[in-house]
């Protein structure tokens, strides 16, 4: 069913309003090659990255699930310096890989969860084997790992992957029913944006980094006032 055009509308002036009202937000963050904390590439959004960035995606991903991002930082500057970015790596880490990702909270869990994503990656051949995969193919399979639900999948695919997927998050939910649009149903929401805006991974990566900067920034309700005007 075709999506109607108010919503389609609606939709396409929220994202034209948070490009205006913020700009390019260089998602996903990436750690450069010397070691520190992850560095934004604005101007390159939706761009391909290599294997190694798009694991870190990958890890950042799941660590960034229940915390803030700055803790995910600290936590992403600790593997890169104590344990390296590979799969192969954390996939056989010990005990260290928990003492790396405290930070990030919950870091028993999402330690056993890193080790066994990065040993499914390695079973499939490497990032670079998984970037042969057609994107439902490769979103099942994300699906399938423990510790990935839809959104983390969809994270991987729009940011590490490149593939035009749009994130619903609990920003978007509450960005869309404060604007009067469908908010209950993860695909619907997708449905809804994949329609309203034509594939696109660099339109869809940088709607849902404007969306979060909105909330983080404590600006959605006057964001949400100026829009209605």
């Amino acid at each position: 069913m075709a999506i109607p055009e108010r919503i389609r509308k609606r939709i396409v002036s929220m994202d034209r309003a948070l490009l205006e009202r913020y700009g390019p937000q260089g998602w996903w963050p990436v750690t450069p090659a010397g070691g520190g904390v992850p560095v934004y590439r604005v101007g390159e959004e939706g761009a391909a990255v290599d294997d190694r960035d798009a694991f870190e995606i990958v890890v950042g991903a799941v660590l960034t699930q229940n915390t803030a991002w700055r803790n995910v930082e600290k936590a992403l500057a600790n593997l890169a310096r104590d344990i390296g970015l590979a799969p192969g790596a954390v996939a056989h880490a010990g005990p260290n890989l928990e003492a790396a990702i405290r930070p990030s909270g919950y870091f028993n869990q999402k330690a056993d969860r890193l080790r066994t994503i990065s040993r499914h990656i390695l079973d499939c051949g490497g990032i670079r084997a998984l970037r042969g995969y057609p994107t439902e193919d490769l979103r099942r399979r994300l699906i399938s790992w423990k510790g990935i639900g839809p959104e983390t999948a969809d994270s991987i695919l729009c940011y590490a992957f490149t593939r035009p997927v749009f994130v619903v998050d609990a920003y978007t939910r509450r960005l869309f029913q404060r604007l009067g649009l469908p908010h209950t149903a993860y695909t619907e929401m997708q449905a809804l944006v994949h329609q309203a805006i034509a594939p696109d991974t660099a339109r869809y990566n940088d709607l849902h980094a404007r969306i979060v900067k909105l909330y983080v920034s404590k600006e959605h309700e006057a964001f949400v006032e100026t829009f209605s005007l």
